[in-house]
């Protein structure tokens, strides 16, 4: 009878399958074999449109079904924006902005592949539904427009940039729960969101000074687009929140009226609307592309060891690092390929993850392949990691980066889970005294935190070694710019951490200059690690076993449910994720 049964619901999903390849997966791999074959068509006036509402993510997702998703990446917008400065059909720009904060970095970034497409003699029109959040990020994203509309009945409220971090040590005071870590060292402040109830001041003091260089950087990039001087662009920000009339007379804007109205304007400046039409950038395909290879790497999110997930509508974005040192010893083997441009956009994670990924671009530059790091929005701690080996590194002015520091510990819960459920987690171990030191049952005993110590020791050295011999700096002085302290891309351009300011542009410039290929010279940019095709990835997911999926119930779960509180329930299931040290990077900044 079992087997009946069982028999039947695998008949049932083999129908299903079929059904969904039939009506659904073999039609887009049909229309998308046709668009791939056929030279992309572009009409003769057209107005390409951008929406920053939607969400904007580093580099394209890794995910044959990506496309559904909605949104955009700023590896993307610059690329597709860069083929448009010579495309004859397209006319101009028009872009909705952002509605909520950016990463400063993405801002920055978005914003330069604004004023490289407008000064090939093409136009970018912004329209704003008000800039209402207190952010300068979505301001700065679209300050270099040709035109800026904004809503009359909407407010002027960019003023600044802001720092969020949530301290949880009163949290884990109430609860009963005991966090216990080694931090290297005392600006490593991912620590201090378990164990502090405010910033304390190594924290304080590195978060104030990475503003300090975000925010002025913001203020002159604005300054110069609006053409006024700074100090009048500070004078103008200040007074936010500011309506859309006083937002005008301070020249912060250069019209006022409703979407259409700008969506119009566009159209008159590409012939009309007789004869323009928009094209969402989204789809606007890039043109063929020939000459020398230059690979592009291109990764976002927490470094993990392993593969990415076998779920092909999986959205999330990590570093695997499986995948990605595959994908630099693919590119590193492949002899069309004349240089490696990785794209790093990571607040950091796994030190062996990162380890695994740092000898493959080491093996790359042994090959005579020159690897030239790309920074995004983060790359710290175990971003910088992977970066470090490089033959160069490029940021963009409020990159956060740096970060060179290691953390490790626990959480102890037995006392919240006897508290909250009457629970009570006993162990019984055999071996050495430190088989149970992960256990969320006890502290750590004295062996312990010294047995954890020296591993966190040995972490720490290491990777301060590989960033002296990386940027080939004294070790005594990386020991002083380290200490798990944050820095702006501007910051670590004048420590010596990072060689040049600029974003994907320019790191393919200097990936041709190191191949000694001419800067004029066209070249083919080929993406590493590939798309898998849909059918191979769905097939590949429906045929998984299930026992190999993991289902885990957690007491987290339960405690915060009673405690009323589901933070406690996010903070505890962190914690029994926790599989030893972490470089990881966690602050929020908008």
């Amino acid at each position: 009878m079992e087997d009946r049964v069982k028999q039947f619901f695998i008949t049932i999903a083999g129908v299903f399958l079929g059904l969904v390849l039939f009506f659904i997966l073999i039609p887009i791999i049909l229309i998308a074999s046709v668009a791939g074959s056929s030279a992309p068509v572009t009409p003769s006036h057209t107005v390409l449109s951008l929406d920053l509402r939607a969400p904007v993510t580093d580099v394209p997702p890794n995910s044959p079904f990506a496309g559904f998703s909605g949104g955009t990446s700023v590896v993307d917008i610059v690329r597709k924006l860069q083929a448009a400065e010579t495309d004859g059909s397209v006319k101009g720009l028009f872009v909705r902005a952002s509605e909520g904060g950016m990463a400063p970095a993405h801002a920055e970034e978005i914003r330069q592949a604004m004023i490289d497409f407008k000064a090939t003699g093409k136009f970018v029109v912004v329209h704003a539904q008000g800039f209402e959040y207190p952010t300068l990020s979505n301001y700065v994203a679209v300050s270099g427009a040709s035109e800026m509309w904004m809503q009359g009945t909407t407010d002027f409220a960019a003023t600044g940039i802001v720092a969020e971090t949530l301290f949880l040590g009163g949290f884990m005071e109430k609860f009963g729960i005991l966090p216990q870590f080694e931090q290297f060292k005392e600006y490593k402040n991912a620590v201090n969101t378990y164990t502090e109830k405010t910033f304390n001041a190594p924290h304080r003091e590195a978060t104030t000074a990475m503003l300090g260089s975000i925010y002025n950087a913001f203020l002159a990039s604005t300054a110069f687009d609006r053409k006024m001087p700074v100090e009048a662009m500070k004078a103008a920000l200040d007074q936010a929140p500011l309506s859309a009339e006083a937002a005008l007379q301070a020249k912060l804007i250069d019209k006022i009226g409703q979407p259409e109205e700008a969506q119009d304007a566009a159209l008159a400046r590409a012939g009309g609307k007789d004869k323009a039409q928009f094209v969402d950038l989204s789809s606007y395909q890039l043109p063929m592309e020939s000459g020398p290879v230059i690979a592009l790497v291109g990764g976002e999110g927490a470094i993990i060891t392993g593969e990415r997930s076998g779920d092909p509508f999986a959205q999330e974005n990590n570093i695997t690092s499986d995948d990605f040192a595959a994908a630099i010893r693919d590119a590193t083997d492949d002899a069309a390929v004349k240089a490696i441009v990785f794209r790093v956009s990571s607040p950091g994670g796994s030190p062996s993850a990162s380890d695994q990924i740092w000898a493959a671009i080491e093996r790359a530059k042994k090959a005579g392949k020159p690897v030239v790091v790309s920074m995004g929005a983060y790359a710290a701690s175990g971003g910088y990691y992977v970066s470090t080996g490089a033959d160069a590194i490029l940021a963009m002015p409020s990159t956060i980066t740096g970060s060179i520091g290691v953390f490790n510990g626990k959480f102890v819960i037995n006392d919240a889970l006897n508290r909250y459920t009457g629970a009570n987690i006993a162990s019984i171990q055999a071996g050495g005294d430190f088989a149970n030191a992960y256990s969320t049952a006890t502290p750590y005993t004295n062996s312990q935190k010294a047995a954890m110590n020296a591993a966190v020791t040995r972490i720490y050295e290491d990777f301060t070694g590989k960033v002296a011999a990386g940027r080939k700096l004294p070790l005594s002085r990386v020991q002083e710019i380290a200490k798990g302290r944050v820095w702006t891309g501007n910051e670590a351009k004048d420590l010596g951490l990072v060689d040049q300011i600029g974003g994907l542009r320019t790191a393919i410039l200097k990936a041709k200059a190191l191949a000694k290929i001419e800067a004029k010279d066209s070249i083919t940019l080929r993406s590493y690690p590939s798309v898998e095709d849909p059918l191979t990835a769905f097939s590949r997911a429906f045929g998984a076993s299930a026992a190999n999926a993991k289902v885990t119930a957690r007491a987290a779960t339960v405690i915060g449910a009673l405690a009323g509180d589901e933070r406690l329930s996010q903070i505890l299931n962190e914690a029994s994720q926790a599989k030893g040290p972490s470089m990881r990077e966690p602050m929020r900044v908008h």
